[in-house]
């Protein structure tokens, strides 16, 4: 019989670890001395088995499975799953890619619609004082101002269509 530290320091692993896999098993590989547990040699067998993957368990009144014939296929799995996460991984990096240049494109295109909305503001605005001097050019009726007002009216908006088209 063995405490869990000289099981511990033969293996060389943790006390913790020990610990652990004395948790999984039944009570008839144990003998508690006062405060101190001590391991039945069975119970120290079943411990090295475990702790170094000759076997994960299959103890009485315990659930576990035989790894020996499945630690390749583990390895392979991992392998595998490894390659995949890598590939996803550079998918990830590439949509991000794709949609940051595609921000980029939306808010240019928002930049041009809203620089598009101005000038169709101001080409109403102008529309609606020319149509106005043209009425009441031809309307004496219509007439609300003087030639002066009329010709500085029109050369402000030939200014604006001007600076407008500069752009």
């Amino acid at each position: 019989m063995k405490t869990i530290k000289q099981v511990a320091d033969e293996l060389g692993v943790s006390k913790d670890k020990v610990k652990y896999q004395v948790g999984k098993l039944p009570g008839n590989y144990l003998v508690k001395t006062g405060k101190i547990t001590h391991l039945t040699d069975d119970g120290i067998l079943k411990i090295r088995e475990m702790l170094l993957g000759k076997e994960v368990g299959n103890l009485p009144g315990k659930s576990g499975e035989s790894l020996p014939g499945r630690k390749n296929e583990l390895h392979e799995l991992y392998r595998i799953l490894k390659i995949e996460l890598e590939a996803k991984n550079e998918q990830i990096a590439s949509l991000q890619t794709e949609l940051s240049a595609e921000r980029v494109h939306s808010r240019e295109q928002a930049d041009k619609l809203s620089d598009l909305a101005t000038q169709l503001t101001e080409l109403t605005r102008n529309n609606q004082l020319l149509l106005g001097a043209e009425q009441s050019r031809t309307n004496p009726a219509l007439i609300t101002a003087n030639k002066n007002e009329i010709q500085q009216e029109k050369k402000g908006i030939l200014q604006r269509l001007f600076k407008r088209n500069k752009k």
